[in-house]
């Protein structure tokens, strides 16, 4: 997890002097069962990590964050992953997804056992820019 959410930090291009894992729990779908939408507040990264999965196990979805997306929007020829209100990504063992904690994100009911572990990482470094007044140590 701490090998994988750094190289997400440099192939994002931040500076860090290290991260922190905040908090890490498992989470456990029984068939019938949906996880409502939600962020992870006071993080920066988050992830999800599928040790259980099948076919019909519900996939993570991810929704578009800017408020005003919806204010003017031409009528679709056809849906696509470039003109979609929601991204999501298949529940498949042995696979994870790294994510920005403040991206709302849930899963909808899922028609098999579905198991995970999730986590959240703070930066450990310097935020904002010197001499904004808008930049800390965390």
């Amino acid at each position: 997890i701490y090998e994988q959410n750094k190289r997400c930090l440099n192939d994002l291009g931040y500076k860090f002097d290290d991260i922190e894992i905040t908090g890490m729990w498992s989470n456990h779908l029984k068939p019938n069962q949906s996880h409502p939408p939600h962020t992870h507040s006071n993080n920066f990264l988050s992830g999800v990590f599928y040790l259980k999965t099948s076919p019909q196990t519900s996939p993570i979805q991810f929704f578009d964050p800017r408020p005003q997306s919806n204010v003017l929007k031409p009528r679709k020829k056809e849906f696509n992953l470039l003109n979609s209100d929601m991204a999501q990504f298949n529940s498949e063992t042995g696979y994870g997804v790294v994510f920005p904690s403040w991206l709302q994100h849930w899963v909808p009911e899922t028609k098999d056992e579905r198991i995970s572990i999730a986590w959240n990482v703070i930066v450990r470094g310097e935020y904002g820019e010197p001499n904004t007044l808008q930049n800390a140590t965390i």
